[in-house]
């Protein structure tokens, strides 16, 4: 049973915590779009989480209560977790910061232990003075979990920790899992110096896609070609140019495409901007008669590459924008 007066607190409360969640969900979710972070839509505690919460004897008053509105922001890994604490300090009023390394944790314990900020949403320089109950009196939390400490939370909070009993070997299993996450964490943290040591085998298509690279990287470090250019991720952009390699027949070694894309280079001025670094080489081995046939893979053809590089017209099947 729910007291009176908590149910009749959280109802004065719940239009200033609505508030409070919109005001935050607004900030905190265009810094998670602008760096792909995933963010939960964030929460507002129930009564009986507020009850719990109460009953852990912790809070000496309702104010204290630091996490009535909640957010989960899920990144890669702890690398990036300065630059979200940085950016709430920037945009919220924070009050403290829960961090990983802040509680005390035996070496062979492993439980819930994400990095929580808890903050005020920040009055804007007209609202500096008011008076009266607003959503700047509350509290809210933002917890940062890496992508694996997120899975691990979300796969076992319900199964460990809502069900109707106490099970010794769910807690155990549980804290196994997490023990499991962390490593992983660890290891995306030290992925490079990890990869070191990694054995390697030879590989075709991934030598084929390091010539691509580090191709791309010479000829933009060189300024052969122009910085405009230069595509978002090389690695796709390398994977997507041996795929059409592959494609052209009679068949066509990375190695000789690139060789003839080098001189088509040299003969080619000013290199035209108005096109893809894909279909700027794709024009050139097809001006060289060297890529006169594709087969299994959709060219992209546009009137721009066309009018530059006529013999692409003649290239089947093509990539349809109007369809």
């Amino acid at each position: 049973m729910i007291p009176g007066k908590l149910n009749e607190r959280l109802s004065n409360a719940q239009p200033f915590l609505v508030s409070l969640k919109q005001n935050v969900a607004a900030t905190l979710g265009s810094y998670a779009d602008s760096h792909n972070f995933p963010i939960t839509p964030g929460r507002i505690k129930t009564a009986e989480s507020v009850m719990e919460k109460i009953e852990m004897g912790r809070y000496r008053r309702f104010s204290e209560i630091d996490d009535l509105v909640a957010f989960t922001l899920i990144i890669p890994s702890a690398v990036f977790e300065s630059d979200v604490i940085g950016f709430c300090n920037r945009s919220f009023d924070v009050i403290r910061i829960r961090g990983k390394s802040t509680t005390q944790k035996a070496p062979d314990v492993f439980r819930f232990d994400s990095t929580r900020i808890v903050a005020r949403a920040r009055r804007s320089p007209e609202l500096v003075g008011s008076t009266g109950p607003s959503a700047f009196d509350y509290l809210f939390e933002v917890q940062v979990r890496t992508a694996f400490e997120h899975a691990w939370s979300v796969a076992t909070h319900d199964l460990v920790y809502k069900g109707p009993s106490i099970d010794w070997k769910r807690v155990r299993l549980a804290a196994q899992l997490k023990a499991t996450s962390e490593g992983l964490d660890t290891a995306v943290a030290a992925f490079d110096h990890l990869a070191m040591n990694i054995e390697e085998s030879p590989w075709g298509g991934v030598r084929d896609q390091i010539e691509v690279s580090e191709y791309i990287a010479d000829a933009f470090g060189n300024e052969r070609l122009p910085a405009t250019l230069r595509p978002t991720s090389v690695s796709r952009f390398s994977q997507n140019f041996c795929a059409l390699t592959r494609a052209i027949r009679p068949s066509l070694s990375v190695h000789d495409a690139l060789e003839a894309i080098t001189a088509e280079l040299g003969q080619t001025t000013p290199i035209p901007v108005s096109l893809s670094l894909y279909q700027l080489f794709l024009g050139m081995l097809c001006q060289g008669g060297l890529a006169t046939e594709v087969r299994d893979i959709q060219c992209h053809v546009t009137s721009e590459l066309a009018t530059l590089f006529p013999r692409t017209g003649s290239l089947q099947p093509v990539f349809n924008y109007d369809s």
